[in-house]
């Protein structure tokens, strides 16, 4: 995978963040950075880990969304409102971490600021050429 499919990717995992999860819900685009294509080994034979910088504008919301595998995350900056399978979000904030198992739906995505940026650091294990994000209507569409 070249730095502009990773560059690809990485937009995918947070073009829900671009999307209200409500009517009324303010709705920002996030950007994220690459920081790196791993595969991870002869145990894992045909995975990689795909790591990636994510910002959170002020107030943005992400839509309910699914890896193609388990996925670790890291509040570097700010703080997020995060939950997974429709469960009470919870809010995490810097040096905390999240962790989502292969087949859940990360069901809240979001900046838990209207005025200060919120930054994660996230790594997401899938096959080469796996889309990264893929959007989910309903908790459970893409189980």
């Amino acid at each position: 995978m070249d730095r502009r499919e990773v560059l690809q990717a990485g937009l995918a995992v947070v073009v829900g963040a671009a999307l209200p999860e409500a009517a009324g819900a303010q709705a920002a685009a996030s950007t994220s950075r690459p920081l790196g294509v791993h595969p991870l080994g002869e145990a894992f034979s045909g995975w990689q880990g795909t790591m990636l910088e994510v910002t959170y504008p002020p107030g943005s919301v992400g839509a309910a969304h699914q890896h193609p595998g388990p996925t670790f995350g890291y509040v570097v900056k700010g703080r997020i409102r995060w939950a997974i399978n429709g469960e009470p979000a919870k809010e995490l904030g810097p040096g905390q971490s999240f962790f989502e198992p292969m087949g859940s739906v990360h069901s809240t995505s979001a900046n838990a600021s209207d005025s200060e940026p919120a930054v994660i650091a996230v790594v997401i294990l899938g096959k080469p050429g796996d889309v990264l994000s893929k959007p989910v209507t309903r908790p459970g569409d893409l189980r």
